[in-house]
């Protein structure tokens, strides 16, 4: 489970960090004026996409799951009781994100990337169901 508690770690820091900065990103205009906090908002969101990514594609594999791309090991979740399918719903857009947090960034819109920043709540509960997982098997 060290590679599951590790990401957890990371996760959680990534998260802690956008709230602590958040009170710096009132609008996108915040992101377009600073490019210190414009990176440093990016990376993290990234970063969270592709912990919740590489969590969720570990769980399946723990499974026995199969997917074939990023947004279906996500969707996997939905295999296991304990993520309600709104969840599931949530976290399987996170690839998409971090898809264009990518290959977008030029053309990034800057509002959804405040918007993102602002919805943190479907990552902390995938989080906390992820800890309990984790917890249970030890």
């Amino acid at each position: 489970m060290t590679y599951l508690v590790e990401r957890l770690a990371e996760l959680r820091r990534h998260i802690d960090h956008l709230h602590e900065i958040a009170p710096r990103v009132t609008s996108a205009r915040d992101l377009e004026l600073d490019l210190s906090l414009h990176n440093d908002v990016l990376f993290s969101l990234l970063t969270i996409c592709q912990l919740v990514i590489d969590l969720c594609g570990d769980l399946s594999a723990r499974r026995g799951d199969r997917f074939e791309d990023y947004t279906e090991a996500v969707r996997n979740l939905a295999k296991d009781g304990r993520f309600p399918s709104p969840l599931v719903d949530e976290l399987a857009r996170l690839p998409g994100f971090r898809n264009v947090l990518v290959r977008d960034y030029v053309e990034l819109d800057m509002a959804r990337v405040v918007e993102a920043m602002q919805n943190l709540q479907p990552v902390e509960a995938f989080l906390r169901i992820v800890h309990e997982i984790v917890t249970d098997a030890q």
